[in-house]
């Protein structure tokens, strides 16, 4: 009866190892997939007008 029920807890052990694995893939996929943006560069004049705007360094 030992050996029954050390195989079915080897057998469940497979398949979380299986299932942790799938969910594994399945996130690394939605990560790749996801479409990252990047902020446009500042133009000279959105530059020059920022720094009108900067307090003075005493």
């Amino acid at each position: 009866m030992k050996i029954m029920s050390l195989t079915w807890l080897m057998i469940l052990s497979i398949l979380v190892i299986i299932f942790i694995t799938l969910l594994f893939i399945i996130a690394t996929n939605r990560g790749y997939k996801y479409e990252h943006t990047v902020d446009p560069l500042p133009t000279k004049n959105s530059e020059e007008q920022n720094s009108s705007h900067e307090r003075p360094v005493k």
